[in-house]
């Protein structure tokens, strides 16, 4: 049975987007975090079985990761990649070359991702997809959180964990502190 990790940077309160009217813009604020965390970011997803995206996240990343080279993006390029999505007007997801690496999961969100992890040994990483983590929290199926919080509070933007629909209970199973930045990594177990 696969283990799901969500995987994201957020500021103090939570936010995973640049401030409203400016959502793709994280530059400002977790740029520094992101190149201290870099190196075990590679790991983590070197060391995946598997890569879930929900569909706004895979459009981006597949508009990036499939034109640069280096060992992050073979590790983005070469893991199995898995996008949910429920929006019935996409039918087909492309990677670039890496074409084989990408599978459309459209349908029962629930039943495609207990699907997925009944498949997968390993570790399943969910990047960012905020609503796509939501909705996995939700009906009980994410395993892990590892979370990277930067030092700033923005007070406006997307939260990250904003439509929880009951108590999801955690134990802290790892922390790093990236002192350049002052940037820390939690890492929790859902334990429900």
């Amino acid at each position: 049975m696969g283990k799901i990790i969500a995987s994201v940077s957020c500021t103090l309160d939570g936010i995973y987007t640049g401030p409203t009217g400016d959502e793709n813009n994280m530059v400002s604020w977790a740029m520094p975090g992101i190149i201290d965390s870099t190196a075990d970011n590679l790991i983590m997803f070197q060391k995946a079985d598997a890569i879930l995206l929900g569909r706004i996240n895979y459009e981006g990343l597949a508009s990036y990761w499939p034109f640069q080279e280096g060992e992050f993006a073979e590790a983005m390029n070469k893991t199995p990649k898995y996008v949910a999505t429920r929006n019935r007007e996409v039918t087909n997801v492309q990677w670039g070359d890496f074409g084989e690496t990408i599978s459309l999961l459209a349908g029962d969100l629930s039943e495609r991702v207990a699907e997925l992890k009944s498949q997968i040994e390993g570790t399943i990483i969910v990047p960012g997809s905020a609503g796509l983590v939501q909705s996995l929290l939700n009906t009980r199926l994410v395993d892990e959180i590892n979370m990277i919080i930067h030092p700033v509070v923005l007070g406006n933007g997307k939260r990250y964990l904003d439509s929880i629909d009951a108590r999801n209970n955690l134990k802290l199973i790892g922390t790093k502190l990236y002192e350049t930045s002052g940037s820390m990594r939690l890492h929790y177990e859902v334990v429900n």
